[in-house]
């Protein structure tokens, strides 16, 4: 297995001390972190962004990626019920997922192990590499015969969800983008199953189609996770 992707920059630093507002005003009274407005350590580079603003991106960014998680596995239930009881080996299949080059950790200890400017750019990045499976899911006519409207509703949805979760990220800490991207670009990791999701076999469709909403449904719940991290971190309340 190849070794997971390592950030480089500054780091987001967490400590999860209770009571460690009222350590760091003893040592470092000018910050006013507590009392105050900056929060020199919640974000990535962020440094003198209001403490207020950032509970409340990270709490609107917790309720996207739970909202994403929520759709993303109606789709993949859906579709499961309608097609794959007349050809179990969709189910049998290997989750071969276009995200998977980015070893995203999947359990909750790794990730709380994470600091939390890898967590946001591990977010970024999911959302970047799902944007266009999912444009394609609702629009492609050739497609849209082998779906339910559930499952078309939902993938516009995310689609809004998702733009809107990237928007959030961007504006608050657009020094991170271009880190992201580039490493996108270096490691060419993109969705490239548009072919064989318009394939004239139906068969191939159908278990390409199982295989992405399937790893979208994975995928959704590391984005909720990792938000539900952060969000936790930011309010003191773990």
């Amino acid at each position: 297995m190849a070794p997971a992707l390592s950030f480089r920059g500054h780091q987001w630093t967490y400590n999860p001390v209770r009571g460690s507002c009222l350590l760091l005003l003893l040592v470092m009274p000018n910050l006013l972190l507590c009392q105050g407005n900056i929060c020199p350590s919640c974000g990535p580079d962020v440094f003198g962004v209001p403490l207020k603003f950032l509970r409340k991106t990270f709490s609107r960014v917790s309720r996207l990626s739970h909202g994403m998680h929520n759709l993303s596995t109606i789709m993949f239930n859906e579709f499961e019920e309608q097609y794959s009881q007349s050809k179990p080996e969709y189910i049998n299949a290997t989750s071969d997922c276009h995200t998977n080059p980015l070893h995203a950790p999947e359990e909750r200890e790794k990730a709380q192990q994470m600091n939390n400017e890898d967590l946001t750019k591990w977010i970024l990045m999911l959302q970047y590499l799902w944007t266009v499976p999912l444009i394609e899911i609702s629009n492609e006519q050739r497609i849209e015969k082998n779906l339910s409207d559930t499952i078309i509703s939902s993938a516009i949805e995310n689609i809004k969800k998702c733009i809107k979760l990237q928007a959030i990220l961007e504006r608050r800490f657009n020094q991170i983008i271009l880190p992201v991207r580039r490493i996108l670009s270096e490691e060419h990791m993109y969705w490239s199953g548009y072919e064989s999701l318009v394939s004239s076999d139906e068969d191939v469709r159908r278990s390409v189609l199982y295989n992405l909403l399937k790893c979208l449904r994975r995928d959704s719940r590391k984005v909720d996770m990792y938000s539900k991290i952060l969000a936790c971190r930011i309010s003191d309340k773990c």
